[in-house]
């Protein structure tokens, strides 16, 4: 199989989770990064006309979204398989995609990881309100990944999944954060972190910042 290009920044939650589905299917990849702030310029948005991160190239065929980005990748290297076959562990892989797209990332990504790490970095001091305001959907969104998760070892199975992918990068991040409390109630989530930290491609892939506790 030709190599493949993930044109991403390096830090982004959603660029981490196209790699480790990379590096779980095994296929060789070119990380082409694409530093902050450069996502703006007209050279990225001919990637990707809405200016975000990753864009996928395979053969001169590009796609965005990451949701788009594995289920592809998950379909031109059928194993190991990252989608379950049965129906209802895929609605719930499915499900909790939707919360990581709608609810957890919009929540946890700029309302606490933004304003705890990378307003830090840059010198800021974090708005407490915008911290606060999203603190209820990201208690929730762990709630219930919790939930899904049950007694079994994975988000939607016994299996990782996109699911868990999709996740897990947010979740990190969010482990480094004062709001890691937020995590207290659920040691099952936690235990599930761990697990999936302990993986090949999570501890190849996983961004430096995030290795900073």
């Amino acid at each position: 199989m030709s190599r493949m290009i993930v044109y991403g920044t390096p830090g982004s939650t959603y660029t981490w989770s196209a790699e480790i589905a990379l590096v779980e299917k095994k296929i060789p990849y070119e990380l082409v990064e694409v530093a902050f702030g450069a996502h703006l310029l007209p050279p990225h948005r001919e990637r990707h006309p809405f200016a975000k991160v990753p864009v996928l190239e395979h053969d001169g065929f590009r796609v965005y979204e990451t949701q788009a980005i594995l289920r592809y990748l998950d379909q031109v290297v059928p194993s190991p398989p990252l989608q379950p076959s049965d129906p209802r562990d895929a609605a719930r892989m499915n499900q909790a995609i939707g919360i990581v797209d709608w609810y957890f990332w919009r929540a946890a990504g700029p309302g606490i990881v933004g304003q705890r790490l990378f307003a830090a970095a840059r010198g800021l001091a974090p708005d407490e309100a915008v911290v606060q305001a999203a603190v209820p959907a990201v208690r929730t969104s762990l709630s219930e990944f919790d939930r899904f998760l049950g007694d079994r070892q994975f988000l939607a199975g016994d299996r990782l999944t996109l699911a868990d992918i999709m996740v897990l990068p947010i979740v990190r991040y969010l482990q480094l954060t004062p709001e890691a409390s937020l995590f207290e109630p659920h040691p099952r989530l936690r235990a599930w972190c761990e697990r999936l930290r302990s993986r090949e491609s999570v501890k190849e892939t996983e961004p430096q910042l995030s290795r900073h506790r």
